[in-house]
């Protein structure tokens, strides 16, 4: 299959699960695997040159497997968005299945983005807390008892009911070994 009908493929799945926020990909727990006729390795190209041209936002994780194995949460970005909305040329080429493409009137797309919008800054603020807490300068424990407390409370059904999927994408993101 052409790289440029990965990309695309890729692209339209990120749109489709926005409002999950950050989806993880690669050698994680919960990974999007690729659709039938995609290879893992040209899925994960896909995400490479996606983040490598800003049509995504990519987050790496770290490897503890010294393989070089790309793992990381992804998300579409404004810009992705509006190449995919047809209101933007793509810097790089991308094949969309007209068949897939989502039908939905941008004006009714607008309730959502907000909704979205509230669920990303939350998330970005709890992973702004997890980076305060890794930085701060108290005992491991301390650090761990910390990281315990705000994982009870990205398991809570009020945390689900706020953040969507973005609870447990963060719960995944640092919390899983």
């Amino acid at each position: 299959m052409k790289d440029s009908v990965v990309r695309g493929c890729l692209l339209q799945v990120l749109y489709e699960r926005q409002n999950e926020g950050s989806i993880p990909f690669g050698h994680v727990e919960q990974a999007v695997p690729p659709p039938g006729g995609i290879s893992r390795r040209d899925w994960l190209r896909a995400v490479a040159q996606l983040s490598e041209y800003r049509l995504i936002d990519w987050t790496p994780v770290e490897n503890k497997s010294e393989m070089g194995l790309l793992s990381g949460f992804a998300k579409i970005n404004d810009l992705g968005i509006k190449v995919l909305e047809g209101g933007v040329a793509p810097p790089i080429r991308i094949s969309i299945d007209e068949s897939r493409r989502t039908k939905v009137p941008r004006q009714q797309q607008a309730p959502i983005a907000a909704i979205t919008s509230q669920q990303q800054a939350i998330t970005e603020a709890l992973e702004k807390v997890i980076t305060a807490i890794n930085q701060a300068d108290v005992s491991e424990q301390e650090k761990n008892e910390a990281k315990s407390l705000l994982q009870k409370l990205l398991a809570s059904k009020p945390a689900a009911s706020v953040l969507g999927a973005g609870a447990r994408s963060l719960a995944a993101k640092y919390f899983t070994k």
